[in-house]
């Protein structure tokens, strides 16, 4: 399995990898807890001691996407597959395309 989780990045409880190849996670990201990645997802930031993204709990991140940068990514949010997030993404919205875009916030019992 080729993926690479830096042993001090910040990671909540129940973090899942899904098919975790071709995973990269930058050691200075943020995760809460219940964050689920699948494979080919890099989440990191836009250059060398440059700010990582902090991403709530419950987040779902699809194959392939790239979250990068100093952003905040909310609690149940939901990134699409190959999605590009370069901006901050609400509580509850679901994101998808290169760039990212947010499609819709989800109820608040989610």
């Amino acid at each position: 399995m080729a993926w690479s989780l830096p042993v001090k990045t910040q990671v909540g409880p129940r973090f899942q990898i899904v098919h975790g190849f071709g995973l990269v996670i930058n050691v200075d990201a943020q995760l809460g807890a219940d964050v689920v990645v699948r494979q080919g997802v890099t989440i990191g930031n836009k250059g060398d001691g440059g700010p990582s993204p902090v991403i709530g709990d419950g987040v779902s991140i699809g194959s392939g996407a790239c979250v990068i940068g100093a952003l905040t990514i909310g609690a149940q949010a939901r990134i699409g597959s190959n999605a590009v997030v370069l901006h901050d993404v609400p509580k509850g919205a679901s994101v998808v395309g290169n760039p990212g875009r947010v499609l819709a916030a989800r109820s608040a019992e989610v």
